[in-house]
């Protein structure tokens, strides 16, 4: 009976980490309640410069964002712009403070061709091609763990700073309220304990 319990434990658990794996596709995808990054919403300047930066949402300047980098960054303009004191680099990491990001859109400009891996608390997206004259945009969901962050390489695959600038970010915060499929999970879950519990009973 135990083993039973064990095996319905470890497929609900799978169940909730495919119902949040991180997915990342190239483009510019629309996602309901995503808010635009800000510059420093009023906090103190050196806010806007350093490892790491801080702006906020568009709708709701409490909220603050923590971008971080392997080197020191800026953030400038009403609709955030970010790039490192030095003119490239390869590494970003965007994180809510007191909050938790649910998906995110990006804007990287690139320097020259190259390639971008993404990951989260949970695990990682595969390699998506960087175009070095033009945008690349990206949309990330699932997003679990705290956190989202890209790494980026040359035509080599060698980790390289080919990042000019990143503009344009928008983020969604995972609400309080459950999606109606962490519900039907959760229902799923009591009503297999349910089901155990009632044939251990019977057995007795």
């Amino acid at each position: 009976m135990k083993l039973k319990a064990l095996l319905v434990g470890a497929a609900l658990t799978g169940a909730f980490a495919s119902a949040s794996a991180l997915t990342v596709v190239t483009g510019n995808v629309p996602q309901i309640d995503s808010n635009l990054v800000r510059n420093p919403c009023g906090l103190a300047p050196a806010t806007g410069s350093g490892n790491p930066v801080f702006g906020c949402l568009n709708d709701n300047h409490a909220q603050l964002v923590q971008l971080s980098s392997d080197e020191s960054l800026e953030i400038t303009g009403g609709q955030a712009t970010l790039d490192s004191t030095d003119g490239t680099f390869s590494q970003l990491s965007i994180s809510l403070v007191a909050n938790t990001l649910g998906t995110v859109i990006l804007n990287i400009d690139a320097t020259e061709d190259g390639f971008v891996t993404f990951a989260d608390g949970s695990g990682l997206d595969g390699t998506f091609a960087l175009d070095g004259n033009g945008q690349n945009f990206f949309t990330a969901t699932g997003v679990t763990g705290g956190f989202l962050s890209f790494t980026t390489f040359n035509s080599q695959m060698v980790e390289a700073d080919i990042v000019a600038d990143v503009k344009q970010i928008r983020l969604g915060v995972v609400g309080a309220i459950p999606e109606p499929e962490t519900y039907a999970l959760m229902m799923a879950g009591l009503a297999a304990i349910g089901f155990i519990a009632r044939r251990r009973k019977t057995r007795r």
